[in-house]
């Protein structure tokens, strides 16, 4: 995947001492289309990230998805995909809030 230049990366939050950095995501995930696009764009910012943070970050990754309709199985893709598809998966805890 290309590495966009997506400019600074601006955490949400950071615990230095822990070297994990925090990321909030509020997405439209009505669909199977916007599922796979958030997908997309959260890997493409976890591969921008890795260029501008500290070497082997661990990223905290909050989607929130209150008040949006999404099925467990939705929720199960977007974790798993991630996890295959980012090179340091050990280094991703995603969470999606749903209520």
């Amino acid at each position: 995947m290309e590495i966009l230049n997506w400019g600074h990366v601006t955490p949400e939050a950071a615990k230095s001492s822990e070297n994990e950095f925090y990321f909030i995501y509020n997405h439209d995930l009505s669909s199977a289309d916007k599922v796979n696009r958030t997908i997309r764009f959260i890997l493409g910012r976890l591969l921008h990230y890795d260029h501008h943070l500290p070497p082997n970050p661990i990223h905290v990754i909050k989607i929130d998805a209150r008040g949006q309709e999404i099925d467990d199985a939705a929720c199960h893709l977007i974790e798993r995909t991630l996890k295959s598809r980012y090179p340091r998966p050990d280094a991703l805890s995603i969470t999606i809030v749903k209520s």
